[in-house]
Formats: structure tokens, C-alpha cells, sequence
């Protein structure tokens, strides 16, 4: 809904403003997010009289309305600018879109939106038209017949747009407003016209026997459009694409070089093409190859074909260079053991094309075989589109990576053919037997064709998600699986926190991945269960939480099961007796919670009674039994270590299998089957596991990397003793026999342990390398700079970035000089618990000694963590986050190649939306290029902010509003955490508006500016700036972030949080400076100090605005 205002009158008041309170009251607080207060006049009123008044509206009648979501746009009198308003309904997020779904309900059910959208759009041009001519020109006869021309054309656009109400809308296939024949109307647009930049032009090409009309049928007259001849033998249909100027026109070639067809129709093409491609624009070619008919028929030879149609365009230089081959058959003539073969013997026919030098083809294979499906036939013109979208010259890297064709389409092109990709997607799964494989073809399109900062970025990965878990239940195939569920994982972190179907998408999500827990039982997956269910629980209402509860305890009994914590089990039945009083008798789920609640008291009862994880083994038991328990057991454990291990005895790399290998030849494993082949001392589950812990126990080497380390191909398949080389691999040599020397058998070194070529094993690596740390017992440090009498703080180990983590997860750690020997003659087992190396600990890291000693990884206190790694470095740039993942327990991908700036930004936006901690935009310096409330790097966060607090009067109370208090307390109350969507932070926060700009000096240099601010509700403050501000004041706001933790506790009949909470926005406080940028977003201004602001006063506190700015 658009509300018109003239900014000319000066006095709001008589009809205007009875007509804005009618209006407020029929629109209704649900719906001001949907209007749009659009102010009109502008030419009538200077720049600086306009903004005043239209401040003042802002902030006095429209106030209401804008606080519940209402936006404001400026009109100034141009076309461009009034069609501006308009285009940002489509770029709203979808919560915004109910006025397009009202019109749409108004039109009628049968009539496309986008068919009258652009109907009146022409409409609304023509008279605009018509105004135009009628301001500029003062004669009669002139005017009268361009006003009686231009009223033919408005009167046949409305034609146009009562026609358009007969269309049917309700065909499978793309919908009637999309498409356009080229009749006898639209031959201008063929004949007299030449293609341009903007069409998309796709020539099916091939022998009749192809089934080439069979194939068009199908693209076209499937949606009953008759497709007319633009010339003789020429068939083509034009797609317009609604939301961008592009068009898809599709064009059916003859075969003319043959007996098959018609005569002439060779010269009729030539006459065509020459007509219309004397200049290059986008365009492919769809070649239809039966794989009916015999292989070896001169008429079926692909060259024969795209050579004979090459010659027919009117220079080299406009020749489609980029085609699919499209297998076709018609399922009688063809077995599927023959259309194998046959396919088999067409890809390498294909591939001999893209070495043709003369034509410089870019051929590729259709995966899949045509067979009169319509979705086939759509998907092979979509996946051509896809890579029409590159430039001439960008084709070779179009070939190995299809989807950076996309960032050279222009993004309405992109937008367009995501709604046709979404819709062909839509109506061939209502149809009955469509190819599921198809179908996930169509939803990859349309995501690839999906910008990932669109508000709908999350249906298309949603749409995708869900298609593959279809596939993956009917032929249960666990790519897809994974697929799936990393899928609906990106779509809930792109998708807005207040978006309803993150509701429905966390269930979808849980199903998925209790799905893989069922077929590989990964602690990791059970983990992530248990994790979305608190989630869901958190997110249900008290009368609804039962079947909640329920879930939560169901995932944490099968944690039990698998782990055997007995506080799994604990919380499991304190869950399910709080479902239990929720559901009284007489209640739905009563029967159930019963039955639930049953289940974990006696799953607690069997573990205590059970051997745990070991099959019961009798007076009968068999031996295979025992070993298939033990295996079982081993291989849980051996989940939790690194994938290889040095053996330290050896010196020989081992994966897995060779670990379980030396395990079952070891005195320990005999020991075990001994003890459980006797039935009267069998061990329990505790003390199975306690021996296998022990006989895989492993020490971690932290080091600096040097020039010559080992990697996995140097010492796979041998014995590091035996090798010969530089000090890397004496490094390598003398930690393993160090650690055997402490009585450790397996060793994990990050230099040969990892294969750094395969990305997938590095991604789980560096995921999981502090968990190793964590796990190992005994973590050895070389420090290759530091002699017996040397210092230890001296060592460059502590300005590195991935030894943090590496000293932080280890429980126990061992200083060895560059000799090998322990630092200082220390021979402690464990130099963390030395005092007085924990106090050279403490110096050198200025990390306090409880985290050096037990260090818990997650999210508290992140600014202290990132200040601990603010002075290290990395190697490689972006090292210096992912280092960083670990400490923070977040999983996020690792992209190398990424810049530093965004690795940094992807974890401070993990930080944000998993915590909402705001004390992490507590910095100054330089602004990051992903967000600009995050800083360039970690440097800023050395500096310890610290603010000097004034002491609070508790007397002044008696003078204080306490109903304005409690307002201000609930207001607050109400507001969320900090949240990061679409690389925008969402900052709750209490705003004060900029009032005064003044610059106190000529800077000295050209880059320092320093700022006199005065702020509402705030004392005069100082600020210094390497960036000059505007004069309009009123673009900037200074906020105070707001973080829901600083919110005291309120109980019954207690008022001493609300005293609290104003004693406590009584004190100063950090702020940050905004500016405000088109489409309600803003920008911090990044400061070169500290901004300080203090409040004027305790009563100015109760009339704080808060508001939750998207800052870019």
C-alpha cells in the first residue's frame, strides 16, 4: 500500500489528516510493515525545508507506523523515480509481499499478476507520455493528435489487459504471460527487427528422424500456444521474461541439407539469419541425436549437421559456439540394455566436436535421454541458457565451471529466469510421473540462477533439499542424504529470525539427519539432533512444549544409549515428567508421555543391570560374538582419534584399518577376550572401554612449520626411521621417539598426518583439530628458538595463530627446547601444573591461568578470545580464522582462497547469530569490506575497552516516572539478540538521533577529521574520524548496542531491576556512529578512538527510542 503526501503543506491538519487516521485504522498495526509513505511535491519546496518537514513527520505522525515496519520513499517527480518505488515491492522481503497477493486475489484467480503488471506498466508509460506532450507543448492540432495517437495506445494496452482475464493459467507448462507466439501479430519482432544483447536465442538443431517437431511440441505446444510459422519452414516462440528486459526466443531449425524436408528451406534460413544476426547476441544450440536410428547414416552425423547450419548464418563471427547434444528415443524402439550401449558410443562422438579448430564448438552431453517428457525437454533448454550467459570470451571458463557464467548476467535476467526455473519446477511436480531426476536438474537451475543474498535464496535450497531426500529415500542413496541436510542447514542460516517457516524447516532438518543417524549412527549427527531439538523447545509456547519435550528426551536416551552418560538419561526423564504433568488424563498426548517416560526409566534400568555396548555372552557365547563386541567398541573409539596415526614403535603411518590391526594383535586384546570368555568376571562396559582408551592413547606435536617437512606422500608406506632428509623430518623422527619414550604408542603429527590434496579430508581436519588436541594425551611443543637458557616467552610458537588453540585444548603439554631436551631441566609430566612455567604461561599469552588449565571451547566472553589471537599470525591470511573455529566450537566451511576480511566476517556473523554477544563491535580502525560493524582484522581487539562509571544517586528515584520506567524496562524486555542475515547485522539497539554536526578544526592530515556531535538525550562528545561527514546531521544516529542478558532480572512484585536497569543506562557508554542509506540500511562510520557518550541526565533515559537498524 502506497500513502501519497504532498511535502508542500506546511500544517498537517482538516481532511489530510482525517483521511491518514482512517487510513491507519483500516490498515491495522499488522499491516504498516506493507505500506510505504511516499512523499510527493518536491519541486515546490527547497531540499532543506523538505528534509524538516519530512523529519518531522518521521518523527511526529508517522511515527507509529514506522516503528511497526512502514518505510518512506522520496517521489521526485520522475518516471524513473515513481517506477523506483514500485520495483522495491519485488525486492521486499517476502513478509512485505501481501499487497502484490491482495491485487492478485482482486484480479482473480485466473489471471497472472506479472501478465497485468506489465500491461498497465505500458499503460501507466503511455500516459505519461501523454502528460508530458501536454506540459511541453501550447498549440492545439499538434497535441491533438499525439494526444488521440497515444489514447489509441492506451485504449489498446487495456485491450490487451481485458483479453489477458480470458487467459487459462492452469496448463503444467510455463505460464500464458510469459509467453508470446510470433504470430502474424509479432513478425515485426522477428522480420524488421534484429536480436540484441537481451535476447537468449536457443536453435534446435538435427535430422527429422531426431524427432525435432516432436521435441518443439513439447517446449511449445504442450501449453496450448499454437506456434506460427515466422517464415516458411521457420518455427520460433518468444519468452518474455517479466522481471528483467531479457528474452528467451526458441527457434525450430529444418534439417535442409537433406531429402527429408521440404525444398527451399535452405534459402529461407539463410534469408532469415542474414536478417537478424548481422550482430553478436546471446545464443546455443539444442542438437538432437536419435538414438533410434542407425549411428552410421550420413544424414545422422552431428558435423554434417552444425556445419551445414554454420554456413547459414551471415559471418563467422555470429555463429553459436555453445550447444547440448540431447540424446533422443521413443521408448517402443529402444531397450534399455540398447540405449546404454548406444549412449556409450555417443559420448565420444561429443567429445570429438570440441576439438573441431574451424568451429571452435563447446559441446556437451545432455545427461539424460528425451522421450516426449516436457520436463526433459525444458531442462536441456535451461542448462543451455546457463551457459549463454558468459561471454564469447569468458568460454573457456565456462567449461570448467558453469556457475561463474552467472556473475556476468545481468541480475533482473538472473531474477526472471529463477521465477520461470521455479515455476516449470512447481507445475511438473504436480504432474504424476515426472522425472524425479529432472525435477532436482530443475531446482539446481533455479538456485545457480538465484542470487545468495535474494530474500528467497532459502526456497530454492529448500525446494532442492527436498527433491534429493525423495530421491534418497526411494533409492536410499547417502550422497543425497548429505546433500539434503547441508542444504537445509545454509537455508536456515539465510533465512530472517522471525521468518515463520523456520519453524516448520527445523523439523525437516531434525528428520534428515535422524535418518543418517539411523544408517551410520554418527555421535556428530546425534549431537546436531539433540541441539535443534532444545532449539524447537525453545521456540514452542508452555501449553504446546509437550510433544517437544518428548523429542528432546527421545534424542538424549539415544545419546545414552550410544555414550552411556547417566546425565543423558537423567535429563531424558526429567523431560519426559514435565510432559507428563503438561498432559493430564484426559489429554491427547497423556497415553504417550506415559508410555515415553516408561521407556527411559527402563533404558536407565538396563544400563545399570547390562554390560553396556557388549553383547550379553553366555556359558554358550561364541568367540565371534565376543570379537564382533569388541570390534564394535573399538571402532566408536576410533572415531573420536585423528584418521592416522604414526606408530611409534615402527615409525610406520597407519589409517584405520591398520590401527584396529595392531589393536587385535596386542596383549590387551587377548587380555579382553579372556576376561569376557569367563562368565564369572566378565568386564563391564566401563572397563571395555578404559582398555581400549589405553591402547590407542597418542601425543600431538605443536610446532612452528619449517622449510622440508614431511608430508603424506613422503612417508606413506614406510618407516620414518628409515627415511634420510633435512630437519623437518628429524623433527618428525625425534618427536616419535620422544613419545615412545613416554610410553605412548601412536603419535599425530599435522605436517604427514592429514592429505593436505584431498579437500574434504583437510575440511574435517581443521574442524576437527581441536577436539584432537583435546583428546590427545600428551600434546609435545618444539620450540626451534629457544635454547636450554632461553626464555619461553621469547619464542616466536606464541605469535603464531594455530598454536593458540593447540595450548588451549591440550590438558596436558611438555616444553622441549631446540635440543630436544624439556624446557629448564623441567621433568614434570605435565608443565601446566607447574606454577612458575604457568606463570611464564600467564606473561606471554596474558591469558588468565584457569583457561590455560581448563579451557572450555564456545562463545562466552568472545571479545577476551579474539584479543588472544589479535597478535598472531598466520601463513596463509585467512589461516587466522579458521584457526579460530575451534575455540569458538562453530563449523564453518574452509574456502581458501577466500580474502582475510571475509573469513573474519563469516566468524564474527557465526559469533553474532550464535550468541548475539554485541561486545565484539566494541573496536576502532578500519572497517571490513563484508560488514562494516566488523573491523579489517583482529588487531583492534588488543585494546581493552574501559569505560570510567559515575556513581548513582538511589535518592533521585523518589523524582522518577515509574510507570514511564516500567515502559522502558518492557520495551527493552522485548527486544531480541543480535542477529547476522544476508551479510546484514540486525543490532537491537537505543538510538540517538544525530542533532549537530560541528568540525572542530582543519584536520592536519587528509585523512583525520575531528567532530563536535551533538546528540539527542546526550552530553556534546569529541570524536575523531578518518572520514568527512555530511552537513545533514540528520543522516547519522549514535547507538548503544543492546545485548537481552543486560536486562536484570524482574520478579513478582520486585521494581529493583527497573532501578537497576536505569542506574545501569545511566553510565556511559561505547557507542557507535551510523549513517543512513537508501532502503532503510546503515552504515557505521568506523572512528579512530573510542566514542564515549554520556547521557544528559536520569529522566532523558525514560524517553529512549530503540529500533533494530540492518546495518550493511
Amino acid at each position: 500500500m502506497l500513502y501519497l503526501h504532498r511535502i508542500s503543506d506546511n500544517i498537517v491538519g482538516g481532511t489530510p489528516l482525517r483521511n491518514y487516521n482512517m487510513f491507519k485504522q483500516l490498515c491495522g498495526k499488522d499491516n504498516f510493515k506493507n505500506v510505504i509513505f511516499v512523499s510527493t511535491m518536491w519541486d515546490e519546496v527547497t531540499i532543506e525545508i523538505g528534509s524538516m518537514r519530512e523529519r518531522g513527520l518521521q518523527s511526529g505522525f508517522w511515527r507509529s507506523m514506522i516503528s511497526l515496519g512502514s518505510t518512506v520513499h522520496r517521489f521526485d517527480g520522475t518516471m524513473e523515480s515513481a517506477w523506483k518505488i514500485i520495483d522495491s515491492l519485488s525486492l521486499a522481503p517476502p513478509i512485505q509481499r501481501r499487497p502484490l497477493q491482495i491485487q492478485r486475489e482482486v484480479v482473480g484467480e485466473h489471471v497472472r499478476l506479472a501478465r497485468v503488471t506489465s500491461t498497465c506498466a505500458k499503460s501507466m508509460r503511455l500516459v505519461c507520455d501523454v502528460l508530458r506532450v501536454r506540459k511541453k507543448t501550447q498549440s492545439c492540432s499538434p497535441v491533438d493528435d499525439c494526444l488521440q495517437s497515444t489514447q489509441r495506445g492506451v485504449l489498446a494496452s487495456f485491450g490487451m489487459l481485458v483479453r489477458g482475464l480470458k487467459i487459462d493459467s492452469n496448463s503444467y507448462g510455463i505460464p500464458g504471460e510469459l509467453v508470446q507466439p510470433i504470430s502474424s501479430a509479432g513478425l515485426g519482432i522477428i522480420r524488421s527487427s534484429r536480436f540484441t544483447e537481451n535476447d537468449y536465442v536457443i536453435f534446435v538443431v538435427g535430422p527429422a528422424e531426431a524427432g525435432k517437431s516432436w521435441f518443439a511440441m513439447k517446449l511449445f505446444e504442450d501449453h496450448d500456444i499454437p506456434v506460427v510459422k515466422v517464415r516458411q519452414h521457420v518455427k520460433a516462440l518468444r519468452c518474455n521474461l517479466i522481471r528483467s528486459p531479457a528474452n528467451i526466443i526458441v527457434v525450430s531449425i529444418p534439417s535442409f541439407h537433406t531429402d527429408h524436408e521440404a525444398s527451399g528451406a535452405e534459402n529461407t534460413v539463410i534469408s532469415w539469419l542474414k536478417s537478424s544476426f548481422s550482430e553478436k547476441c546471446h545464443s546455443g544450440i539444442l542438437l538432437l541425436h536419435s538414438l533410434d536410428s542407425d549411428p552410421t547414416d550420413g544424414s545422422m552425423l552431428m558435423t554434417r549437421h552444425l556445419e551445414a547450419f554454420a554456413k547459414a548464418f551471415p559471418n563467422r563471427f555470429t555463429v553459436p559456439t555453445r550447444l547440448y547434444v540431447v540424446p533422443t528415443s521413443k521408448p517402443a524402439y529402444t531397450l534399455l540394455s540398447g540405449l546404454t550401449e548406444r549412449l556409450s558410443q555417443l559420448e565420444p562422438t561429443v567429445q570429438t566436436l570440441n576439438g573441431n579448430r574451424s568451429r571452435n564448438w563447446h559441446a556437451s552431453m545432455f545427461p539424460g535421454v528425451f522421450q516426449g517428457q516436457p520436463e526433459i525437454a525444458w531442462n536441456a533448454a535451461l542448462l543451455l541458457l546457463k551457459d549463454m550467459t558468459a561471454s564469447e570470451t569468458q568460454a573457456n571458463e565456462l567449461l570448467t565451471f558453469p556457475r561463474a557464467a552467472l556473475r556476468h548476467m545481468p541480475a533482473p535476467s538472473r531474477l526472471a529466469l529463477n521465477d520461470l526455473s521455479n515455476h516449470l519446477l512447481r507445475e511438473f511436480r504436480k504432474k504424476r510421473g515426472s522425472d524425479l531426476d529432472a525435477l532436482i536438474a530443475f531446482a539446481r537451475i533455479a538456485l545457480d540462477f538465484t542470487p545468495p543474498d535474494h530474500p528467497l535464496c532459502h526456497s530454492a535450497l529448500i525446494n532442492l533439499a527436498s527433491l534429493l531426500c525423495e530421491r534418497s529415500k526411494k533409492e536410499y542413496t547417502q550422497a543425497d542424504l548429505d546433500e539434503a541436510i547441508a542444504l537445509r542447514r545454509a537455508a536456515w542460516k539465510c533465512m530472517l529470525p522471525d521468518n515463520p517457516e523456520r519453524q516448520t524447516l527445523l523439523p525437516e532438518l531434525d528428520g534428515c539427519l535422524y535418518e543418517r543417524f539411523k544408517r551410520g549412527g554418527a555421535m556428530v549427527d546425534l549431537e546436531e539432533i539433540v541441539s535443534l531439538r532444545r532449539i524447537a523447545l525453545e521456540r514452542t509456547s508452555p501449553l504446546n512444549r509437550s510433544r517437544q519435550l518428548l523429542n528432546l528426551a527421545d534424542s538424549l536416551v539415544d545419546k545414552f544409549e550410544k555414550v552411556g552418560l547417566v546425565t543423558d538419561v537423567k535429563e531424558a526423564i526429567d523431560l519426559g515428567r514435565t510432559a507428563l504433568e503438561l498432559c493430564p488424563p484426559g489429554h491427547p498426548d497423556h497415553a504417550l508421555s506415559q508410555h515415553c517416560l516408561a521407556n527411559y526409566l527402563d533404558a536407565k534400568t538396563r544400563k545399570r543391570c547390562a554390560r553396556a555396548r557388549i553383547m550379553e555372552v553366555g556359558n554358550d557365547s561364541s568367540s565371534i560374538n565376543i570379537k564382533q563386541s569388541i570390534r564394535k567398541i573399538a571402532f566408536e573409539v576410533l572415531e573420536t582419534i585423528p584418521l592416522r596415526l604414526l606408530h611409534t614403535p615402527t615409525g610406520v603411518l597407519c589409517s584405520r584399518d591398520l590401527q584396529l590391526s595392531h589393536f587385535e594383535r596386542s596383549p590387551q586384546y587377548r587380555e579382553l577376550l579372556s576376561l569376557m570368555s569367563t562368565c564369572d568376571s566378565q568386564p563391564s562396559a566401563a572397563q571395555v572401554y578404559a582398555a581400549v582408551n589405553m591402547f590407542f592413547r597418542f601425543a600431538t606435536l605443536s610446532h612452528r612449520w619449517a622449510t622440508g617437512e614431511p608430508l603424506l606422500r613422503n612417508v606413506e608406506g614406510t618407516s620414518i626411521y628409515d627415511l634420510d632428509g633435512g630437519d623437518g623430518l628429524e623433527k618428525l623422527q625425534r618427536f616419535c621417539a620422544v613419545t615412545l619414550r613416554r610410553g605412548f604408542s601412536w603419535a599425530w603429527a599435522d605436517t604427514c598426518c592429514i592429505d593436505k590434496d584431498s579437500s574434504a579430508e583437510l575440511q574435517e581436519a581443521i574442524g576437527s583439530m581441536f577436539s584432537w588436541y583435546h583428546r590427545s594425551s600428551l600434546t609435545i611443543v618444539f620450540l626451534s628458538d629457544v635454547s636450554n637458557a632461553g626464555l619461553l616467552a621469547n619464542s616466536v610458537w606464541f605469535e603464531r595463530g594455530w598454536t593458540l588453540q593447540e595450548l588451549l585444548a591440550s590438558h596436558t603439554i611438555l616444553f622441549y627446547t631446540q635440543d630436544w631436551t624439556p624446557y629448564m631441566n623441567h621433568e614434570s609430566v605435565n608443565h601446566k601444573t607447574d606454577p612458575a612455567l604457568l606463570e611464564d604461561l600467564h606473561k606471554a599469552t596474558e591469558i588468565a591461568k584457569p583457561h590455560l588449565t581448563n579451557f572450555y571451547p564456545g562463545m562466552d566472553d568472545a571479545r577476551s578470545r579474539l584479543r588472544w589471537a589479535s597478535g598472531r599470525r598466520t601463513t596463509r591470511p585467512e589461516d587466522i580464522a579458521y584457526s579460530l573455529f575451534g575455540i569458538f566450537k562453530v563449523h564453518l566451511p574452509i574456502l581458501y582462497g577466500e580474502s582475510a576480511e571475509h573469513a573474519l566476517g563469516r566468524l564474527l556473523a557465526e559469533i553474532i547469530l550464535g550468541s548475539g554477544d554485541v561486545s565484539v563491535l566494541d573496536w576502532v580502525g578500519e572497517a571490513s569490506s563484508f560488514n562494516s560493524c566488523f573491523p579489517a582484522n583482529l588487531v583492534p581487539y588488543q585494546t581493552v575497552p574501559r569505560i570510567q562509571r559515575i556513581p548513582s544517586d538511589p535518592a533521585r528515584r523518589n523524582d522518577l516516572d515509574f510507570e514511564k520506567s516500567q515502559k522502558l524496562y518492557s520495551k527493552l524486555a522485548g527486544l531480541p539478540r543480535a542477529g547476522f542475515v544476508n551479510n546484514k547485522l540486525m543490532l537491537p539497539c537505543i538510538i540517538h538521533q544525530v542533532t549537530e554536526v560541528r568540525p572542530q578544526c582543519s584536520p592536519s592530515s587528509s585523512s583525520r577529521y575531528t567532530y563536535e556531535i551533538h546528540g539527542s538525550r546526550l552530553t556534546p562528545l569529541e570524536v575523531a574520524l578518518s572520514v568527512n561527514l555530511n552537513e545533514d546531521a540528520g543522516r547519522y544516529i549514535l547507538v548503544r548496542p543492546w545485548h537481552p542478558k543486560a536486562l536484570p532480572m524482574q520478579t513478582d512484585r520486585n521494581d529493583n531491576a527497573v532501578w537497576e536497569l536505569l542506574a545501569q543506562l545511566e553510565q556511559p557508554f561505547h557507542a557507535l556512529l551510523l549513517e543512513k542509506l537508501p532502503y532503510n540500511e546503515y552504515r557505521r562510520v568506523a572512528s579512530e578512538c573510542m566514542i564515549t557518550a554520556c547521557p544528559q541526565d536520569v529522566h532523558s533515559i525514560l524517553d529512549s527510542q530503540v529500533l533494530i537498524p540492518e546495518i550493511v
